[in-house]
Formats: C-alpha cells, structure tokens, sequence
C-alpha cells in the first residue's frame, strides 16, 4: 500500500526505503519417490475418485494444485496427447503445453465427461467440479503414511522426476511456468546421476568408434597355384 501511495503521488517518500527484507533460511527440499507418489494417488482414488484423478495429473503434469483444478476437456488433445495450460500464475503469460503420459491419459479415460460440463475434475454424485479435495486428501495422506505431502508437493514430485530422467533444466522450466530459471535450478541437484551416465555412455560410444576406426584390417593373402 504504501508502494501504491508513492506511485499515486499521495506521499513524497517510502518510509521503508531503509529497511531491507530479512533473509529466510531455505528448507531441504522434500520430494515423494515414484513408489510413495504412485501409493499416495491409489489410496485416494479408493477414497474419491475425481480427487484420486486430480492428485494423479498433477504429479504428471506438474500442474499447480489451482491449475489442476481448473482444467477442461477443450484443453486436452488425446491424440496428440498434450494439456494445454491456458493460463499460468501470472495473468501476463502466455499458456504452456505439456504431453500426457501413458499414466495420464490412463487417468484422464478413466473419468466421464458430463454433458453441459466442460471441467474435467467432477465429482459423478453432484455432476458438478470439484472445488475443496483437502477433507478427502487429508485422509489418504494418513492411510498412505504420507502426512507431511501438500498438493504442492506433487508439482515437486514431476520436477523432480523429469530432471533426474535427463531433460534439460530451460526444458523443465517451461513445462513448470516457471517465469524465472532460478526457481527451476532448485531441482538442479536431482540430475547428477544421471549427466554421470550419460558421460560414461557418451566417452565409452567414443573408445569404440575410435577402435573401431583405428583397427587394422584384415588383409587376405593368396598363395600362387
């Protein structure tokens, strides 16, 4: 408010100007396994299936829990198998694409579309979206022994999952709607493994293309008749 005051020419100076944001400690971050993330969503769609359903695109999606909410069946091409994220977290950018897993399409053929309702989260009692999944979410995450898990922490999960399985981190980024590449480097550490692997793999293709091209060939020799 008092940014706005100075911008409108109500006051002449900011009066904190001098004072500087106290620095917060960063948390480790926590990320499901693929093990504990695939328990989480079984346990909930035994609950309640569109919140099941939810909980399962954003983990492949990497949707933000609003977004994941929001999604509509005109914005889903299951031929071509991509979600088109129509709008991020700031209302300046442009919609994101992302492609659909052979789990998310699974999900995705699992839940009825209903006539007059272009939503894709419904709940088949009511006909209508879904608005509040936490009453239901709070239960699995006790039944699955995951109770330290947000909604968020899906997003966290898909990140995660496609750092460590080498796609690039500018790649990541626009997936995610991450506006910044500095928020995208936290999962950073998620890839060592396996850049380690490819640089093996990629140094043993070279030993062998340079023995291969190296190698003596074999002369046959005749004896006369």
């Amino acid at each position: 408010m008092l940014t706005f005051a100075l911008d409108k020419g109500l006051i002449e100076a900011h009066p904190m100007v001098r004072y500087r944001r106290i620095p917060e400690r960063r948390k480790a971050l926590r990320v499901m396994t693929l093990e504990e993330e695939r328990a989480l969503v079984a346990v909930t769609l035994k609950r309640d299936f569109a919140v099941g359903v939810y909980c399962g695109l954003l983990g492949e999606t990497g949707m933000r829990p609003e977004e994941g909410l929001r999604i509509q069946w005109p914005f889903i091409d299951m031929t071509r198998r991509m979600l088109t994220v129509d709008r991020s977290k700031t209302a300046e950018s442009e919609g994101r694409h992302i492609p659909l897993s052979d789990y998310a399409v699974e999900l995705l053929q699992m839940m009825p579309r209903i006539v007059g309702c272009p939503n894709v989260i419904v709940r088949l009692e009511t006909m209508q979206p879904v608005k509040d999944c936490r009453h239901v979410f709070d239960k699995a995450k006790r039944d699955a022994g995951l109770e330290w898990v947000t909604f968020r922490d899906f997003r966290h999960f898909r990140a995660s999952q496609w750092v460590s399985r080498g796609i690039d981190l500018k790649t990541v980024q626009q997936l995610m709607g991450h506006a910044d590449i500095h928020t995208t480097m936290r999962y950073a550490h998620f890839a060592p493994d396996h850049a380690m692997r490819s640089i093996i793999e990629s140094q043993r293709a070279e030993t062998a293309e340079l023995s291969a091209a190296t190698a003596t060939p074999k002369v046959e020799t005749y004896g006369r008749h």
